[in-house]
């Protein structure tokens, strides 16, 4: 039984967030208000929506957010992370309530109803990570190990494995690594 309506959309979410920003390219996916908007809208099933429409400072704020988010994936180890988390979810104002909506049982809900797109996006994906954190481990947070990205994911294997964002970066790395060794054995 799953106790929570807090892991896989929201910690999709979270990850999404945070991969909005290119930190290796510098490409910023975030960069109009409507921008925020199409994100928001990608996780809106089972979701309240945020109480208004994004504005220039929302689109800096969300920004922010995303920055404090990668902080986490980033941190030396779980308590650093728990401290950042829990200050993105005290600053968001993420508190519980009973949510009944849809066809859905009652649910836990830590999303302000009507409240800015910052305070949603981080009290949505905060809880995401938390529960992430809370249920699989700290370890589970990773940095993409490739040398051409530093993309985040949350590592869902079995035996805790995985080093790459995605297949691609996975591959790309494996195949460096084959020519690598191929050279060597040729020299």
């Amino acid at each position: 039984m799953d106790f929570s309506h807090y892991s896989d959309d929201p910690v999709s979410m979270a990850v999404d967030l945070v991969n909005t920003l290119d930190v290796v390219s510098g490409e910023d996916r975030l960069r109009h208000p409507d921008d925020v908007i199409d994100f928001i809208s990608q996780y809106e099933d089972g979701w309240c929506r945020p109480g208004r429409q994004p504005e220039e400072r929302d689109l800096h704020e969300v920004r922010a957010l995303r920055a404090r988010m990668r902080e986490v994936f980033t941190a030396p180890d779980a308590t650093a992370a728990a401290e950042q988390l829990n200050g993105v979810l005290a600053d968001v104002g993420a508190k519980p309530r009973v949510s009944v909506h849809g066809t859905a049982p009652p649910h836990l809900h830590f999303e302000p109803e009507t409240d800015s797109p910052v305070r949603w996006l981080g009290a949505v994906a905060g809880m995401g990570l938390a529960v992430a954190i809370i249920e699989g481990g700290f370890e589970r947070l990773g940095v993409c190990g490739s040398s051409t990205c530093d993309d985040v994911f949350v590592d869902t294997s079995r035996n805790r494995s995985r080093h790459h964002c995605s297949d691609t970066c996975t591959t790309r790395e494996n195949v460096a690594a084959y020519r690598r060794r191929k050279r060597s054995a040729e020299d």
